[in-house]
């Protein structure tokens, strides 16, 4: 490896409809990472979005070394021809503007781009708990819900190259209908929304943060309202991942997102919604992510190197 080699930082964005986290890769170590609240660039005219990104990853790059490419990984629809976010239900400030081709301008390095969901496939594949797999299922349960089906490491896509929004399809006869025009919609019903809402309500001092897990376990195991609420949460879990298990028949499916980290906390209820009779069984072997909610960031980081990007 060059001096000039080992100066050159990779740049990973996560951009998701609650915070957008920017991480720098030197080889596969993080070297800094930000985590921004989305609704910060909403605050900011349309023009000034794609500066202030810039600006974010700018701060990052420590004195001496030099960006070499960025990755951005984008909740919701990504128009994979012209580079575009087309989600203006829960990311419309990045949506409808040539983001992209603005940051190649600003930063001066490659700039690539896809769907949040298989950012996080990527880098599970590569980097997480993924490695070795021959199909690998990734599902994301945040502030919405991301699905990605890696084929040998490749995106399975649709005909025309867009990425399939496996979050919204039906997992009940819920009246709500979802922003998709679905009526129980499994973003709706699993993304993390839905569980913060119902254990707010049983829980109201309830604060999201690295302590949960521990403190809801606790909780589940001395009050059967709050197990009951993570048993439901797994049961609508396992009915989506029983409709594209029983599809995609991958080898191993990862879990990611803010809500995973609960996975062993509902992992029963899911577990009881993928039961089956012999003959149908789908396959169990489910487990939740090892890099957690850098996985996003961490796999836009590799996104350059893993295909051609088009130069500034």
């Amino acid at each position: 490896m060059t001096t000039s080699d080992a100066l050159s930082l990779q740049a990973g964005m996560d951009i998701g409809g609650t915070g957008t986290r920017i991480i720098l890769l030197a080889g596969q170590r993080e070297i800094a990472s930000e985590t921004v609240p989305t609704a910060w660039f909403a605050t900011l005219p349309a023009w000034q979005r794609a500066s202030a990104l810039a600006e974010k990853v700018r701060q990052l790059v420590p004195a001496g070394q030099r960006l070499a490419s960025l990755g951005i990984g984008a909740s919701g629809p990504v128009n994979m021809n012209n580079e575009i976010i087309e989600n203006e239900d829960t990311l419309a400030c990045f949506s409808g503007f040539p983001l992209v081709s603005q940051l190649r301008v600003l930063l001066g390095v490659p700039v690539a781009i896809d769907n949040d969901a298989v950012a996080a496939a990527l880098g599970e594949f590569h980097l997480g708990a993924g490695q070795g797999s021959g199909r690998m299922l990734m599902v994301t349960l945040g502030t919405g819900i991301g699905v990605a089906m890696l084929e040998g490491g490749t995106p399975f896509r649709n005909i025309d190259g867009s990425h399939p929004e496996a979050g919204h399809i039906p997992v009940s006869d819920d009246p709500v209908v979802c922003y998709c025009g679905l009526q129980g919609c499994w973003e709706m019903l699993a993304s993390r929304g839905w569980l913060q809402q119902a254990l707010t309500a049983a829980i109201p001092d309830l604060r999201w943060d690295a302590t949960l897990s521990q403190r809801l376990s606790h909780l589940a195991a001395a009050n059967p309202r709050i197990s009951g609420i993570l048993y439901q949460y797994g049961q609508i879990v396992g009915r989506g991942l029983n409709t594209l298990l029983a599809l995609y028949g991958p080898d191993v499916t990862v879990l990611s997102g803010s809500a995973a980290a609960l996975f062993p906390l509902f992992q029963g209820g899911m577990e009881k919604a993928l039961a089956r009779a012999s003959g149908y069984a789908v396959n169990k072997h489910i487990i939740p992510s090892s890099l957690g909610d850098a996985a996003g960031a961490l796999g836009a980081a590799i996104l350059p190197t893993l295909r051609g990007t088009r130069q500034p």
